[in-house]
């Protein structure tokens, strides 16, 4: 499935292969939201069509009709197990490539989050990177290409993915959601439109105002115990969170704030989302009453 802010990024891949440039190792990179994996499938799915043109699959043959029914041998997903792609999985993509196709055809080996692989899986990877066989491709997924290595980064065509039409990427979110639903932070994720869908069909956009709300106003910090429980519950958006207090730490520094201040701010919320991603049973009441003391003395 391809989002209407993919055109143009398709149109530059359907013009490397009719240039004969197409790599065999393409990494879409780009920002989490983007739907870089949605991208990667349906170019997998192209590439694995027996009468694909400009990489129009047909929907028709024998491998497209495998490939909706999730059964393609020839096609291999990588996803993390964990927080991790291990050195075993690389193993077994290395040994899928150098085996033929079972339809005669292509292969193709998708790596979702190819960040996530371990040290000694992006060395696996290298081999078959360097090797490259003939009908074989691999398609990388990348939310930040500076977490790869700069050997990988070498063997890729680099792919950016982003939302290029802001309209487009809005009128398509408005789409989506309920007609209802309208919060004064949705323009800061205009770019990453897939992450408010998700956040929508998992119910969060509620715990997300309230952490907006409590950024916005984190001096009274009236909000401090259902900010707490939502971190509690969803982890993962501490990082929502400390985006929303960076935004209000710029506006209060164009507004005034003097620069030792600012940077002040700037170091506790660092060590604030270092310590929630690092430090193992963090006291995360204790680590957020913390900040909330600081910005508060920052602010005065």
């Amino acid at each position: 499935m391809m989002y209407v802010w993919h055109e143009p990024v398709w149109q530059q891949l359907v013009q490397s292969q009719r240039q004969q440039r197409f790599h065999h190792a393409q990494l879409l990179h780009g920002l989490a939201g983007v739907g870089k994996q949605a991208l990667a499938i349906e170019l997998a799915q192209a590439l694995l069509c027996e009468h694909h043109q400009q990489l129009v699959r047909c929907g028709e043959c024998k491998s497209c009709t495998l490939f909706e029914a999730n059964t393609h041998p020839d096609l291999l997903m990588i996803t993390s197990q964990g927080q991790s792609i291990s050195v075993d999985a690389i193993r077994e993509l290395a040994s899928f490539v150098h085996h033929s196709a079972q339809q005669g055809g292509n292969k193709v080996a998708v790596i979702v989050n190819a960040h996530k692989m371990t040290h000694s899986a992006a060395n696996a990877l290298l081999k078959t990177l360097e090797e490259p066989n003939v009908g074989r491709y691999l398609l990388l997924t990348c939310d930040d290409i500076s977490q790869l290595s700069a050997t990988i980064l070498s063997r890729c065509a680099k792919v950016q993915v982003a939302v290029g039409d802001k309209r487009l990427a809005s009128e398509w979110l408005v789409a989506q959601l309920p007609q209802e639903i309208s919060y004064p932070w949705l323009a800061d994720f205009s770019q990453q439109p897939l992450i408010v869908q998700q956040w929508y069909l998992n119910e969060q956009l509620a715990h997300i105002d309230t952490l907006y709300k409590f950024a916005c106003d984190i001096k009274a910090s009236h909000n401090f115990a259902s900010a707490q429980k939502i971190l509690s519950d969803y982890p993962d958006l501490v990082n929502i969170l400390c985006l929303f207090i960076q935004k209000q730490l710029k506006a209060k520094l164009i507004n005034g704030l003097a620069l030792q201040a600012y940077n002040e701010a700037q170091n506790a919320l660092y060590q604030f989302m270092s310590d929630n991603t690092q430090v193992l049973g963090l006291n995360q009441p204790l680590a957020l009453s913390k900040l909330v003391n600081t910005l508060k003395s920052t602010f005065k």
